[in-house]
Parts: C-alpha cells; structure tokens; sequence
C-alpha cells in the first residue's frame, strides 16, 4: 500500500485579467484597531469610481486594510477583468491580490490606491455604458477572498 501526503499548493495563484501599473506607496496612511476582533473575515476594500468629464477616464480610488502581519514583502497587486454579461452590457471587475494572512488580527495599516481604467475591448463606448464595477479581495496564496460593488458616480 501506498501512502499519500497532501500537501498545500506552492504556487501562488493570481486572479483573472489584465494586470494594472498600480504600485502601493511605501508608508500606509493610517492604522486603525479592532481591539475585540475575534473573527477571520477580511475586511473589504472601500472603494469609489468616478467618470473624469473632462478626459472620459474612470477613475477608481480604493482604500485598502492590511494587517500588520501580512505588510512585510507584501506582493501586492492589481487587476482587471471584464467581460459582457447576459443582457449583453460589458461589467468590470477588479481583484486586488497579495497574500492574505488566516489570522484574528485587530491591527491594519491603511493604504490608498488610484488608477485610471483600461480601455474595455468591446468598442470605443463600452466604458461609457459601466455604471457599477465589483472589486474583490484575492489571497494569491488562496484561502479566501471577500468582494464589494460600487456605483459609478459622475465627477
């Protein structure tokens, strides 16, 4: 008889989509505690998307909670993903991944990103017709991830 060791994967998995040029800057903005914390759940980005009027650029600005544990050699990343949906209207996602830590951690650095939208491929007014985007957590060594959608607002 054989005997077999499952073993977790080595590899880190990363999200579907383009990967976008967002670098996360060096110094979180903040920290912020949840002293009675006693669960896992991550905590989801805060994230708002606007229409630029003057360029037709749609803009989103998120803010994300890292905790203190995963913030060293944080591989940090970005993308996006779209697609055209049943009705036939293109949808946009993003996927902010980095390797999220399994822990009761009460203490998050807080950290702003921004980035200009892609060009969708589906036609020079397929970004005009988004009017929501889903953004989700990925844990690129994966146990979890955790999502939230926006409405797009005008500028």
């Amino acid at each position: 008889m054989t005997k077999i060791t499952l073993t977790s994967p080595i590899e880190k998995v990363y999200p579907p989509g383009t990967l976008l040029p967002v670098t996360l800057s060096p110094e979180p903005v903040g920290k912020i505690k949840f002293p009675e914390r006693t669960n896992r759940f991550l905590l989801s980005p805060l994230v708002e998307a606007y229409y630029k009027k003057e360029t037709k650029e749609l803009l989103v600005r998120a803010v994300v909670f890292i905790a203190r544990k995963e913030e060293k050699n944080l591989d940090f990343r970005i993308y996006q993903n779209c697609y055209i949906d049943l009705e036939g209207n293109p949808q946009l996602q993003f996927f902010i991944a980095y390797d999220l830590v399994e822990t009761k951690e009460t203490d998050f650095f807080i950290y702003e990103v921004s980035f200009i939208v892609d060009n969708l491929p589906y036609g020079s007014d397929a970004l005009s017709k988004i009017k929501k985007i889903q953004t989700f957590l990925w844990d690129i060594d994966p146990v979890t991830s955790r999502g939230t959608e926006t409405n797009v607002q005008d500028n």
